[in-house]
């Protein structure tokens, strides 16, 4: 008899969402968001995550230059990693649901600190580069 090999799609839990966006900045908030709602075969979802990603990020590398100098910079990813928890635990699924569920599985933690360092790298490669740019037209001063 042969054996019958059914692939279970990987899910990332909510705290893997929210510490793989706390460590990989917004780029990976989105991407863990995204990827979730397309594995649950959620398209609304997936395109109210892709668009407001794309705003979220694009209004966040805006506003970074107009930050105070002395504005605690552990409050913005930790803001938007429990909003990203949050809506992975109320329009995803949780730990126990992914845990007791015959269609899914748990993506392995190295996936999110993999995924998380390069766009991690991304997004400040990103910052860097406006900053520069918002500079040479005198826009922000270094």
């Amino acid at each position: 008899m042969d054996n019958i090999v059914i692939k279970q799609p990987r899910l990332y839990t909510p705290l893997q969402v929210g510490c793989g966006s706390f460590l990989g900045g917004p780029i990976a908030m989105v991407y863990f968001l995204w990827q979730n709602f397309k594995t649950l075969d959620n398209q609304n979802g997936t395109q109210y995550t892709f668009a407001g990603g794309i705003l979220f990020n694009i209004g966040l590398l805006l506003l970074l230059p107009y930050l105070p100098d002395n504005f605690p910079s552990v409050v913005l990813p930790f803001i938007y990693s429990l909003t990203a928890l949050s809506i992975a635990a109320t329009w995803q699924l949780r730990r126990d649901a992914i845990k007791h569920s015959v269609h899914y599985r748990f993506q392995p933690n190295w996936r999110v600190v993999l995924i998380s360092v390069t766009l991690l790298t991304i997004w400040l490669v990103s910052a860097y580069g406006l900053s520069m740019w918002l500079s040479y037209l005198g826009i922000i001063k270094h």
